[in-house]
């Protein structure tokens, strides 16, 4: 009789530090779940009410000692079961957590500019070499840098991007350094130079912080606003300073859950603000100096307030569109993109994120070039955004999309503004109303673009009734309530 009993007691405290382990777990869920702020209240009292009734169930059959063992065990193992899932629980929360404030965390933004050289060059011969460098807005931080890190290096200024990679070509210099956007001229304007340089080395030029005056706070689940969507032309790290290929004003009422997308033409001739009223560049090239000149260059545009930004880059659409399973467009005709791989058919297609981010990069298939590009950016966004706001993805996919959102966007949309959308959206998963619309202009060239002065480049000039009207649209659904 006495080892039954000594059994029932072990097995009466075994039971009783399961159901106090599984109680803390579930009550930890509760407050993570609650602090979030993030499910609708009506979805927390179901939860909150129905967790509590079973546990009142099942810690009245585990904690009295004179209950049948049998009960008790079988309380025990839901208890158990659902420690488990609380604990996942918990990781999953607390991830959002670190997502929404990973996310929301100061852009701190850098632009590399490469040392490079038609002749291979090593690292440690570069001081005392003769280099160009081609003057732009950074000129100063440049030069501080170079002079840091090769003090007996020998520097020569050029202001034409034309007689830098000639003297680099007749060993008039050894080196130049420049950034992205000027190399890029070799493989554009400048390719008929034919060139090909060996890069040695690479100074990262911090750009300076997006002052205060980009945000404009509203409510944004009962006020209509503004985020200006601009996606960078490379992989990797958001954190780097890039060319904006997406330029796009996404105008959102989220009483009527609708949508209205603006898209701005890469090469649209605008004025950067900081730079002066009178400085025009084309619109990709403002991204050169921060995410916080393209919004300052919209707004002037479009004669609007932006209330926030968005910054994605390549890295950021493959990976969503692959995390929440690839995503279905009708595409009006075939064509094959520009790296001569990818095919696009006719009529409704279903593209993995590679596919989805050559879909929207296309533009040489198209006799209207980046007018045509916009708007498959436009469709590759609605698509994303209405399978995103479906239950079933949300559900089946959230930890793939946090994962894949995380390193390759950032936004200024502070945390309790995204907790306030998501909550909206979860309120009652409704759809949304999408129209969209885009500028146009007429094609010409300038060698008055801020950015690569004195080479005539391709711009699009402004179509002043087009971007009247787009303006208009845009204040029309802002003043909606």
């Amino acid at each position: 009789m006495r080892k039954k009993s000594k059994k029932r007691v072990i097995s009466n405290i075994i039971f009783n530090i399961i159901a106090l382990v599984s109680t803390i777990v579930a009550i930890v869920f509760c407050i993570y779940l609650f602090n979030l702020d993030i499910l609708p209240a009506k979805y927390l009292r179901i939860i909150f009410i129905g967790l509590g009734v079973f546990y009142l169930i099942l810690l009245g059959v585990t904690l009295p000692r004179k209950m049948r063992i049998g009960f008790k065990i079988v309380a025990c193992v839901f208890l158990v079961i659902f420690a488990f899932v609380f604990g996942f629980g918990i990781k999953y929360v607390d991830k959002t957590a670190e997502f929404v404030n990973k996310i929301n965390d100061e852009l701190k933004q850098k632009e590399d500019y490469q040392i490079s050289a038609i002749k291979e060059i090593k690292k440690e011969d570069i001081d005392g070499k003769k280099i160009g460098i081609f003057k732009n807005g950074k000129y100063d931080k440049i030069i501080e840098l170079l002079k840091k890190k090769y003090p007996k290096i020998e520097i020569i200024d050029y202001d034409d991007p034309v007689k830098i990679f000639e003297d680099l070509s007749n060993d008039d210099i050894e080196l130049i350094i420049a950034s992205d956007n000027v190399y890029e001229l070799l493989q554009t304007d400048l390719n008929y130079l034919n060139i090909s340089l060996k890069n040695m080395d690479v100074l990262s030029v911090p750009v300076d912080s997006i002052s205060e005056d980009v945000v404009k706070v509203v409510d944004v689940t009962n006020t209509p606003f503004n985020i200006y969507v601009g996606g960078g032309d490379a992989y990797g790290s958001i954190n780097k300073v890039m060319n904006t290929d997406v330029n796009m004003v996404v105008t959102v009422d989220p009483v009527n859950h609708k949508m209205l997308l603006t898209s701005i033409p890469r090469d649209y001739y605008v004025v950067l603000p900081s730079k002066g009223d009178e400085v025009y560049d084309k619109l990709t090239h403002a991204g050169y100096y921060g995410i916080g000149e393209s919004v300052k260059a919209v707004e002037k545009l479009l004669d609007i307030d932006i209330n926030y930004y968005a910054k994605v880059n390549f890295s950021t659409i493959e990976k969503i569109v692959d995390a929440i399973g690839g995503v279905d467009i009708n595409n009006p005709r075939a064509f094959t993109s520009s790296d001569r791989v990818t095919h696009f058919n006719k009529g409704d297609i279903h593209l993995n994120g590679h596919q989805a981010l050559m879909y929207a990069r296309e533009r040489q298939s198209f006799a209207d070039g980046d007018v045509q590009r916009v708007k498959n950016q436009q469709k590759i966004l609605e698509a994303i955004i209405g399978k995103i706001s479906s239950s079933k993805t949300i559900i089946s996919r959230y930890t793939d999309l946090l994962d894949s959102i995380s390193s390759s966007f950032s936004t200024n949309l502070d945390t309790k503004s995204i907790s306030r959308l998501i909550k909206l959206q979860l309120s009652d998963m409704r759809g949304w109303d999408m129209e969209s619309q885009n500028l146009v202009g007429h094609s010409a060239t300038s060698t008055k673009c801020y950015s690569i002065p004195n080479l005539a480049l391709y711009v699009m000039k402004q179509d002043a009734d087009s971007v009247q009207n787009a303006s208009n649209k845009i204040k029309e659904m802002l003043e909606k309530k």
